[in-house]
């Protein structure tokens, strides 16, 4: 309506945080003047009625040239060459000045807060040695966000060398950023993206799949995911405070870690449709929640040591019942425990788990009812056949002390990763928003 000279009035809280982030998002959208009416951050505020004046004469007065124009807006470019000089230099100028900051705390201007190898000339070009791709290929992110710069094979090379990784890393770094790093967050908790790396390239580069595999030490693993923060800073928009404003944040913009090949079932390459001999990745988004791998003693009572340390379907599904919201999950299985599952509890593939916990991790329609999510389920439920098995509109009829899906977007939306080391134990988690992605890694090779 701006671009139209219709004036529009965006109410904002009245925080150095909030309303820089506005004036930003104003400015990359070609509207650099979109008029703004500042009141209090208060949940508890009652009323508007004393800002009625501002709104009305944000209104009716007359728009100015400047708040006339509009355009598209084109990030700034920078050199190729930022800067030379010592190691140190080096370092405090990827750090940038942290004096600058006033709203927030300091941050970093181009890294993590911690120190980075120098992306020389030299070792951008033997990172580049990983792929096939052109340096200046362009790469094509499949979700939402606000690019700061054209996401090329070389700025992406660039990134991974500053994270610590190894040429034969970068296919899967591509990845990443084509399935979609963080791209910033608005969120109380800023949640990150956790990525599942499928197939042989994992113990080809060395990733680690089995003992302490979340733990810190695999060199690819753990560079690989520091990498996704990385790209997130340099390559999308999330200036804290600006283009990410989370209340406490998370220690982590991007979990990457391995499957592992010794499971009983298919791997997470075959069950997105891939090839068993294909690597691929698939990310899991939003705001990942993970519980650690534990026994099934955390969860409920357990009569023998076998349901102590392989729990039971039963128990799986109060885990996955427990969060306020669900609308994707994720289950850990050490490779013992997904051999006990299919022996003892009978699952022999990995759809005939997801398509039990899809059916009985359930909620009252009451309690979904009066969540604030439950328009998206409404929507969900519009896109599939009534008397259909899935979540259909049939749900929405159920009397309010019915069950319905609690993990409302199908069965495929559960993802059973089998990982860790030897012995039995379980984990599980829960991940929002979008539905899992997946991409080859070989074609990035």
């Amino acid at each position: 309506m701006e671009k139209q000279g219709v004036p529009v009035v965006l109410e904002i809280w009245n925080t150095p945080d909030l309303a820089g982030m506005t004036k930003n998002y104003n400015v990359r959208n070609g509207v650099p003047e979109a008029r703004m009416v500042l009141t209090p951050p208060d949940t508890a505020l009652a009323s508007l009625k004393g800002y009625i004046p501002d709104f009305i004469d944000a209104l009716t007065r007359p728009l100015i040239a400047d708040e006339k124009w509009s355009g598209t807006y084109e990030p700034p470019t920078s050199p190729r060459i930022l800067m030379t000089g010592t190691l140190d230099e080096v370092q405090s100028y990827f750090e940038g000045d942290l004096t600058k900051f006033t709203a927030m705390a300091p941050h970093a201007w181009m890294t993590d807060g911690l120190p980075i190898i120098p992306p020389t000339e030299e070792r951008v070009a033997r990172m580049l040695q990983g792929t096939s791709h052109s340096p200046d290929e362009i790469i094509e992110i499949a979700s939402k966000g606000v690019l700061v710069a054209l996401p090329t094979v070389e700025k992406v090379a660039i990134n991974a060398v500053m994270a610590g990784c190894k040429p034969e890393y970068l296919p899967v770094v591509l990845a990443i950023l084509e399935v979609g790093a963080r791209q910033g967050g608005t969120s109380d908790c800023s949640g990150g993206a956790t990525f599942v790396v499928s197939g042989p390239i994992a113990k080809e580069i060395g990733m680690n799949a089995g003992i302490e595999l979340l733990a810190p030490g695999n060199p690819a693993n753990s560079s690989i995911s520091r990498v996704c923060a990385l790209m997130t800073i340099n390559l999308t928009d999330t200036e804290v405070g600006i283009g990410t404003i989370g209340r406490i944040g998370t220690p982590l913009w991007g979990l990457t870690w391995a499957e592992s090949e010794d499971s009983p079932w298919m791997g997470l390459n075959e069950d997105a449709g891939y090839g068993a001999n294909e690597s691929v990745l698939i990310r899991l988004a939003g705001h990942v929640n993970l519980v650690p791998p534990c026994t099934s003693g955390m969860v409920m009572t357990p009569t023998n040591l076998f349901n102590f340390q392989n729990s039971s379907p039963e128990s799986l599904v109060a885990a996955l019942t427990t969060p306020t919201e669900n609308l994707g999950s994720i289950v850990f299985f050490t490779p013992s425990t997904a051999r006990n599952w299919k022996e003892v509890y009978g699952f022999q593939t990995m759809q005939q788990l997801q398509d039990y916990l899809y059916d009985n991790v359930t909620r009252e329609k009451g309690e979904l009812v009066a969540h604030y999510r439950f328009y998206a389920m409404s929507q969900e439920a519009g896109r599939n056949e009534r008397g259909s098995r899935m979540f259909n509109p049939d749900h929405l009829d159920l009397p309010d002390d019915a069950q319905m899906p609690f993990i409302f977007r199908g069965p495929e939306s559960i993802k059973i990763v089998v990982a860790g080391g030897d012995g039995d134990a379980w984990g599980w988690g829960t991940y929002f928003y979008t539905n899992p992605k997946s991409t080859s890694i070989d074609k990035w090779r």
